[in-house]
């Protein structure tokens, strides 16, 4: 079989006396897809056979945004793929230094793009039972007779002498989600290796069929779900990063100036496959890569385990608050729509920073952004951003027990015919209103404030109703905030108000809450050890609101608050 050589320059990097070498190398990523496998955890069709693989499937979603990020040239992804060896027959990788620092690092393999299938399960099989520790695998010839069938039947062979018990059939195999689990469970690498073996000996049966010998899946295995076992490099973790530059390249061959540049190749003779093959390369993004001098499966899988679930991550708060504070305003413009690209709720990450900072604000150092403070019992992050989207986006004021969206009933039907937006225009004054500095802010100033001088008290936090700690307090809190904001664009809508001034807000406020008791909140709900965060809760808190707010002649019972509708 012929045998396929990359090089690159490289460093090496070596950690401590006792740990194999790191090589810190680029390659473009044309080529790292060609020499490096992604064992996927999956399940493969028709049997229920599952990998041994520990990558995850791909998230569609997240292959687009790194797509959008990497097809504007201009963005650079700093994170190296995590690459670790693998012992394939006939394959090598080297690296020659003569400092012992910089040198080069050389990746050879048999070429198994063009191998048949009878080649790659043979390897594969091989390269399982070395793992294992078994020498030849026994295959069960019931299950091989129910198999071969499933095949002939669905390829329209034939064969007379195949005795098959219809009822004998492969058990589906259990999933198995957890990570650490790849590296101790020897059983589940033994079904693996099973339905390997079972489909090796059919492949030999069938060694003279060329249509099936060079086919892209058999019996549910695709040949690149194979391949991935097989390459000389495991990809531990970047799959995501890798498959979204590849896809970016790819797309590039889809623009009307690169299908020119085909054209012209193929008139001057140039195989096709050859000519998407160079422009692949061409406009292929070149990525870091540090690759572990290691080919042990279980030190692979660590570092996987370490770098997806033990590391730290950068919280959502704490990302949100260096984004919208790191950069001036011109800054942020000019970045603004690559963050977006990139899966980066910016315009959100401002808004709530806003919210959190500006002395204007009700919620001014209120808001947990990620940042070590002496303050305990902050309002989320998330909770905040939800907030404001009820005001800015005009979506999400749902009262728990009831799924009518308030705020965007009132903006389909009063938004336009409000004179606070200089326009009647429904896209323009959504545009007007929703802006950063738009229209929403003032309103949400002068509700909130509003709602905090009737119902809370700032003075004294060991009060019921103190403003600012969401353990205790039963108006600071992500139910009874939704609620309150929620109701209120409910009583906008069945007054059919709109609003023509930001002084009006206060007003409005008061009949809305006309007759209702200000010592709501002050009052010891007794909620200690109830979850308040739950969906029996949200639902009954927002119910005995309603009712209160339908009949406030008495506040309702405080047992109330501890019972959740069934």
């Amino acid at each position: 079989m012929e045998k396929l050589v990359f090089e690159y320059p490289g460093v090496q990097v070596i950690q401590s006396s006792t740990s194999k070498p790191l090589i810190v190398f680029g390659a473009a990523a044309s080529e790292i897809e060609l020499w490096a496998g992604i064992p996927q955890k999956k399940s493969f069709e028709p049997d229920g056979s599952e990998s041994s693989g520990f990558q995850r499937t791909e998230n569609r979603k997240r292959l687009e945004q790194l797509k959008k990020f990497y097809t504007n040239p201009s963005n650079v992804v700093q994170n190296s793929l995590i690459c670790g060896l693998k012992k394939i027959e006939g394959g090598n990788v080297d690296f020659k230094t003569e400092d012992g620092i910089s040198g080069v690092l050389t990746i050879t393999f048999p070429d198994l793009y063009n191998a048949r299938l009878e080649e790659l399960f043979s390897l594969l099989r091989s390269s399982l039972e070395s793992r294992i520790g078994t020498k030849t695998y026994s295959v069960d010839e019931k299950l091989l007779a129910t198999l071969k069938s499933k095949l002939f039947e669905s390829e329209g062979i034939t064969d007379s002498t195949i005795e098959v018990d219809e009822d004998e059939i492969i058990n589906e195999l259990e999933t198995d989600d957890g990570i650490e689990s790849a590296i101790f469970e020897e059983s589940h690498l033994e079904q693996f290796l099973a339905d390997v073996a079972i489909r090796h000996e059919l492949l030999k049966e069938l060694s003279d069929n060329t249509d099936i010998q060079n086919a892209n899946e058999f019996l549910g295995f695709e040949r690149n779900a194979i391949l991935s076992f097989l390459l000389p490099i495991t990809l531990v973790d970047g799959q995501h990063r890798l498959k979204g530059a590849m896809l970016a390249a790819r797309s590039m061959l889809e623009t009307e100036e690169v299908i020119l540049e085909i054209a012209e190749s193929i008139d001057k003779g140039i195989d096709p496959e050859t000519v998407e093959k160079e422009l692949l390369h061409k406009y292929s993004r070149k990525l870091p890569v540090s690759l572990l001098m290691e080919d042990d499966p279980k030190e692979q899988v660590f570092q996987f385990v370490v770098i997806n679930q033990k590391a730290t991550p950068i919280g959502k708060s704490l990302l949100g608050t260096i984004i919208s504070t790191s950069l001036t305003d011109i800054e942020m413009e000019n970045v603004s729509g690559r963050l977006k690209e990139s899966g980066i709720v910016l315009e959100e990450a401002r808004a709530i920073t806003w919210a959190a900072r500006n002395p204007e604000s009700p919620f001014y150092g209120l808001v947990d952004r990620g940042i070590q403070t002496e303050k305990k019992d902050l309002l989320q992050w998330n909770v905040m951003g939800s907030l404001i989207q009820i005001f800015k986006e005009l979506r999400g004021g749902c009262l728990f027990h009831v799924k009518v969206d308030y705020s965007k009933r009132w903006k389909e039907k009063y938004l336009t015919s409000s004179e606070i937006i200089n326009t009647t225009d429904a896209k323009e004054a959504f545009y007007e209103w929703s802006k950063l500095d738009g229209v929403w802010r003032d309103f949400f100033v002068a509700f909130w404030s509003k709602v905090k001088l009737e119902f809370a008290d700032e003075a004294n936090s060991e009060k019921p109703n103190y403003w600012g700690r969401t353990r205790n307090s039963n108006i600071f809190n992500k139910i009874s905030l939704t609620i309150l904001a929620a109701d209120f664009f409910k009583y906008l809508v069945s007054a059919k108000k709109s609003i023509n001034n930001i002084n009006e807000i206060e007003e409005l406020v008061d009949d809305w809450l006309e007759d209702v008791n200000r010592d709501y909140f002050d009052r010891d709900w007794q909620t200690k050890g109830v979850k308040k965060d739950s969906t029996g809760i949200r639902a009954k808190w927002s119910e005995i609101w309603s009712d209160y707010r339908d009949n406030p002649e008495q506040l309702p019972q405080i047992r109330s608050y501890r019972i959740v509708k069934k």
